[in-house]
């Protein structure tokens, strides 16, 4: 998983994604673009340089509420900020593992 941190640029180090790295959680997720329109504020950091990018919605497990497996959505969210001339600006967030 350190490279997902670690790693430089936009795109996983080869052999790291198709048929070498197993995805444990969030393995299924829903993406859509988005657009950032600041109302009269003024942004700094990922947002001051970007107007488009892709949020990705997915759960870190299957919700599960019957028989002896009691799983709560434990929800996950990740934005990807395009940028011109340089790595895009990426943010994750998750309320936590336990739903």
């Amino acid at each position: 998983m350190g490279a997902s941190f670690t790693g430089k640029g936009d795109a996983m180090p080869p052999g790291q994604l198709y048929g070498t790295r197993t995805k444990y959680i969030h393995a299924v997720g829903a993406v859509g673009k988005v657009s950032f329109h600041p109302n009269g504020s003024s942004f700094s950091g990922m947002f001051a340089a970007a107007d488009h990018g892709y949020i990705r919605l997915s759960s870190a497990a299957s919700p599960a509420s019957s028989g002896l497996i009691k799983q709560p959505l434990a929800p996950g969210m990740g934005l990807k900020w395009l940028r011109d001339g340089m790595d895009s600006a990426n943010l994750v967030s998750m309320f936590g593992v336990n739903g």
